[in-house]
């Protein structure tokens, strides 16, 4: 294993184990400052196609999101719903860390490189994560895709 490869292990499985630790009710509270942070911002308003997540344990639960731009009459579409790289205006990236400036290091299985490269030109890419999870620097390899902006539940909100 690489020095890279280990680094972004070892950061994975402390950052998890973390997460693990948060209550039920501290992740349901801190989401909700998240959504408040996202709901906030005029690019989250304005987007006709809003790409989210499906919350593994310990992730930001984007749920009432969903439910607030369905109900807006605007499309909240997922990874599982196999999206059109193309037909999304704004996607909501989660991640096991990031930094202030994007990089991100998520899950490991490269879906989210793999995807944001296909986006249009200009559609803005948002990282969510708890504050805990912000990294002064991350391992980073090439095909690593960086975000635009990263909102976390206390108020050191990103641009």
């Amino acid at each position: 294993m690489d020095e890279v490869t280990l680094a972004k292990a070892t950061i994975r499985r402390s950052m998890r184990d973390w997460r693990r630790s948060l209550s039920d009710d501290e992740l349901a509270n801190r989401s909700k400052r998240i959504i408040g942070h996202l709901l906030e911002r005029s690019d989250v308003m304005a987007a006709t196609t809003v790409m989210g997540f499906s919350a593994v344990r310990g992730e930001p639960d984007l749920g009432p999101l969903a439910a607030f731009i369905r109900g807006s009459g605007h499309r909240w579409v997922v990874p599982e719903d196999d999206p059109e790289p193309t037909d999304v205006d704004l996607v909501i990236v989660p991640g096991v860390s990031f930094t202030a400036n994007g990089d991100r290091l998520g899950q490991g299985g490269g879906w989210y490189d793999r995807f944001l490269p296909q986006r249009r030109a200009g559609v803005m890419t948002i990282g969510v994560c708890f504050a805990e999870q912000i990294s002064a620097t991350l391992p980073v390899e090439p095909h690593d895709v960086r975000v635009d902006a990263v909102v976390v539940d206390d108020d050191q909100v990103s641009s």
